[in-house]
């Protein structure tokens, strides 16, 4: 799955102007995900789940970007959202279709 935002203010890297980043969560793996919870922690977070703290998601994002976690924090408030909402609802999304099996099975049994 793979998802383009258009930025509101584009984002100026190594002299070239950014106007878009795509999240590709295509070969997004579970090392990913330990990976940002740790380093939301090393970045300072302190909140009781990191992977879904606004700094574990820049991490994430900047991994399913191409980008480093900088240039996601850096971005404009709006475009810092929009980023990181679309990260929080796949993995909400992801881990979903778990809930509903397992739920499913107990009602079965």
């Amino acid at each position: 799955m793979s998802k383009k935002i258009i930025l509101r203010k584009p984002i100026e890297k190594d002299g070239q102007s950014i106007g878009e980043i795509e999240l590709n969560f295509d070969d997004l793996k579970g090392n990913d995900l330990v990976h940002a919870e740790r380093q939301a922690r090393m970045r300072g977070d302190i909140s009781p789940d990191p992977l879904f703290s606004s700094e574990g998601l820049a991490v994430i994002a900047a991994r399913v970007s191409g980008q480093i976690p900088e240039d996601i924090l850096g971005l404009l408030a709006p475009d810092f959202l929009q980023v990181t909402n679309t990260v929080k609802n796949f993995l909400y999304d992801w881990a979903s279709p778990m809930r509903t099996q397992s739920e499913t099975s107990e009602k079965q049994s």
